[in-house]
């Protein structure tokens, strides 16, 4: 062999083309820093063993400086958004990816599990979820953002607070209707609004402060609705007569022949930075409801300022941070106790 084919051999080796070679060397460099880094620690990732990079969020970048960390793995390692981390006698939960320019590693950020929130599955067999250990979850106090009252009547505000709900999306968790009531360190809430779109690989629950049950909630387990309670009491007066139901062949009202009218929030989908823009609730036969509540809260910063809002429009303005840059947050409405939200995208100011 030729002193020229071995050069050639040699340089194939480590690369084809240029790109290729310094795409190699980055992930040797990458390679090299992940053997001794400091905060390379063992780890369990969606139970497998592993090997993980734990690194702290800058305090410019941390807001409130939580125990956000960033989680640094090679390509080879299988994780993704949603994922249980078991690291420093904690588990975590992946909340964010990152998509590398130059993939020579995978980076996410991750969230400190706060609670783990169990209920029922099977009410007749008293299964509980996740195998009776219940799911791990991030949760996050909302009430900052909302009014933290609720009305009875016309005229009488209680106190209520509200919480935001994190938690991995599997089978059992898009399960959870709305008005399921779960325990949340030692309180009853229930679920006002699920939504496992905004945030691919997780389900965010907006929860609603309810009243403990005592005939119902086992209080020991904080399991929610656990036991019947009264309702084969008030069953038992049942006749077996539906009053209300129409006679068979027989539309039950005029009314059956509408088409129903549905509401929505409509506004840019797409905001600029440093731009305002405003979002309205439409019915669909062009009528307007009114908006009872609107909630803005957001699980990391807020990038953007509340203008006015009233009970129809929000109006709101884009911080002028390029950080923001890529962010999705939702704007939600409460109208007649529904809730609905729009997802919003930040993009760049220019282009």
């Amino acid at each position: 062999m030729s002193f020229s084919d071995l050069y050639h051999k040699k340089m194939a080796s480590v690369g084809s083309t240029s790109r290729e070679r310094n795409f190699n060397r980055a992930k040797k460099e990458f390679e090299l820093y992940f053997a001794n880094s400091l905060t390379k620690a063992e780890c369990v990732i969606d139970g497998v063993k592993t090997e993980a990079s734990f690194q702290d969020q800058s305090q410019s970048n941390n807001k409130d400086l939580s125990d956000d960390k960033y989680l640094v793995v090679p390509n080879g390692v299988e994780v993704g958004i949603g994922s249980y981390v078991e690291w420093d006698d904690a588990e975590w939960l992946v909340f964010t990816g990152e998509y590398k320019t130059v993939p020579t590693h995978q980076q996410f950020k991750i969230k400190h599990v706060n609670r783990t929130i169990k209920w029922l599955v099977d009410k007749k067999n008293k299964t509980i979820c996740n195998g009776g250990k219940g799911w791990g979850a991030y949760v996050q106090n909302q009430t900052m953002y909302t009014l933290g009252v609720s009305f009875s009547g016309d005229h009488m505000p209680l106190a209520n607070a509200k919480m935001s709900v994190f938690i991995k999306d599997t089978p059992e968790t898009r399960a959870i209707e709305v008005g399921t009531r779960v325990f949340i360190a030692g309180q009853v809430y229930k679920v006002e609004f699920r939504d496992y779109v905004s945030r691919v690989g997780l389900v965010n629950w907006l929860l609603d402060e309810d009243t403990k049950n005592p005939d119902t909630d086992n209080f020991e387990l904080e399991i929610a609705d656990y036991y019947d309670g009264r309702k084969d009491e008030s069953s038992s007066s049942d006749t077996g007569k539906k009053e209300d139901a129409p006679a068979e062949g027989h539309e039950s009202s005029s009314e059956g022949d509408k088409p129903k009218v549905e509401w929505n929030i409509e506004g840019e989908k797409r905001a600029r930075l440093g731009r305002s823009y405003a979002y309205t609730v439409k019915n669909s036969d062009g009528t307007q409801p009114n908006v009872s509540e609107w909630i803005v809260g957001d699980i990391e910063s807020q990038p953007f300022y509340v203008l006015e809002k009233n009970e129809h429009t929000i109006s709101i303005r884009i911080k002028d941070d390029f950080r923001n840059v890529g962010h999705i947050v939702t704007i939600a409405a409460k109208v007649n106790g529904e809730i609905k939200n729009i997802a919003i995208k930040i993009i760049k100011k220019f282009g």
